[in-house]
């Protein structure tokens, strides 16, 4: 299929004026190109490249002349072999930053974790490479500047109904959906694994006083983070909740944290090896400066 090679923002603009001019919401448009609403809202996000056959549509919608200068790419879509994973640490780790800040789309059958786009670039290049590792899936990254994210993500029906229907991964919200796999919860290997996911898109280590540390995981659901606080006390932690926030707050159990739990955000353990050198955690201003 051919696709129209738009310089940058032009795309979006090149959408958003033929919606003025015609006058029709973005699901009629996208019942005109026969694709999903989801899908012209990609094309305008500028998450998608326009086939050119979409971009001749529009363009004899409104009656515009068709940009001869603006060039096409060819890419023949030929789908990646998925695979199935085993339940392994690595897999467990995955479906914990999915947990975290991760999300599963019932029309698109996207999957993906979101992170943020200055202080998490390499521990993005960590999640791409778990996608294709476990699934054999190239994933991509896209970058929202207006919340300040980068969000890595693949497409896959078969993914999304296994991760669903073999793990309770929920599907659209998460709110009050979500839980830990049950085949996770009875093995610590992979508890730890899990646990190490979601802190690396749910967690943080910050400032508690100047010269102390604390551990925090957030999430909105209270069903869930009540489950993390018992699957950290099954692994001999203490931890304080209040309300969405769970938190560490012992040295020695930070500590803990570090060595069983292994972060793999290059960001976490950044600050966490600074602070043991210099007795303060790092602002995060210092860590973009770095």
């Amino acid at each position: 299929m051919k696709y129209v090679i738009f310089p940058k923002g032009k795309q979006t603009q090149f959408l958003i004026e033929t919606k003025e001019k015609t006058k029709k919401s973005w699901e009629k448009l996208a019942q005109i190109l026969k694709v999903s609403r989801s899908m012209i809202f990609f094309y305008r996000n500028e998450h998608s490249k326009l086939p050119r056959k979409h971009y001749l549509t529009l363009c004899r919608l409104t009656n515009t002349k068709i940009d001869l200068s603006l060039r096409t790419m060819q890419i023949k879509n030929k789908s990646e072999k998925i695979k199935i994973p085993s339940l392994t640490e690595k897999f467990a780790e995955f479906l914990g930053a999915l947990a975290g800040d991760g999300h599963m789309n019932k029309i698109t059958y996207e999957i993906s974790i979101s992170m943020d786009k200055d202080l998490d670039k390499k521990y993005s290049m960590h999640v791409l490479k778990l996608y294709k590792d476990l699934f054999g899936i190239t994933a991509r990254t896209y970058t929202q500047k207006e919340c300040n994210k980068i969000k890595c993500f693949a497409y896959s029906k078969e993914v999304v109904n296994h991760l669903s229907s073999t793990y309770s991964v929920p599907i659209g919200k998460k709110k009050g959906n979500l839980k830990i796999p049950k085949q996770i919860k009875s093995n610590k290997p992979l508890l730890r694994a899990y646990i190490r996911g979601l802190f690396d898109t749910d967690g943080s280590i910050h400032r508690h006083h100047p010269k102390t540390a604390m551990l925090g995981i957030i999430s909105r659901d209270p069903i869930f983070i009540k489950e993390v606080k018992q699957a950290l006390l099954t692994l001999n932690f203490t931890t304080s909740l209040s309300n969405k926030n769970l938190y560490i707050y012992k040295k020695k159990e930070i500590d803990k944290f570090f060595k069983e739990i292994k972060p793999s955000n290059v960001k976490h353990n950044y600050k966490y090896t600074y602070y043991k050198k210099h007795q303060r955690v790092p602002l995060t201003k210092e860590l973009i400066k770095r």
